[in-house]
């Protein structure tokens, strides 16, 4: 955990020299458009590349990570990769990973709970997928399209 917070964090420093950042104390800049968003609550209108937060990460509509250490991303999400320990929920992330995950579409959750209209792989001890081959399933619940 600590060398993925060490290259997290130089990732940002290294971005931050060129992009737009933005940090909120609790979301207190729901109206600015950005490249980075960091904070203990961060909610920007849109973030470009990364929504880094410890506690919640709120901005509707988030391009590529938006990661929240201790806990919840609640956004439009459309980007790759979607990570917090206790609750996320997006539109259509690529990859979603923490314990309760509720998305439309994506490739693959992996949590405790997963929840999804349409998700190609699924892990967690109980999936909830109405396109899965069962609509719930325990352990994995694969796309009926990967079955064609």
């Amino acid at each position: 955990m600590k060398k993925i917070a060490t290259v997290l964090a130089i990732a940002a420093f290294a971005l931050g020299a060129q992009a737009d950042v933005t940090w909120s104390w609790w979301c207190e800049n729901p109206q600015e458009s950005t490249d980075l968003s960091f904070g203990l609550g961060a909610k920007c209108a849109e973030v470009e590349t990364l929504e880094l937060s410890l506690i919640y990460s709120g901005s509707p509509k988030v391009d590529v990570v938006q990661f929240s250490f201790w806990g919840i991303n609640h956004s439009e999400m459309t980007g790759a990769l979607q990570m917090a320990p206790w609750f996320n929920k997006g539109k259509e992330p690529c990859v979603q990973l923490g314990l309760l995950n509720f998305t439309e579409k994506s490739a693959f959750t992996w949590g405790f709970l997963n929840f999804a209209d349409k998700t190609t792989v699924q892990l967690g001890l109980l999936n909830f997928n109405k396109n899965g081959f069962l609509p719930v399933f325990p352990f994995i619940n694969l796309d009926k399209a990967l079955f064609d």
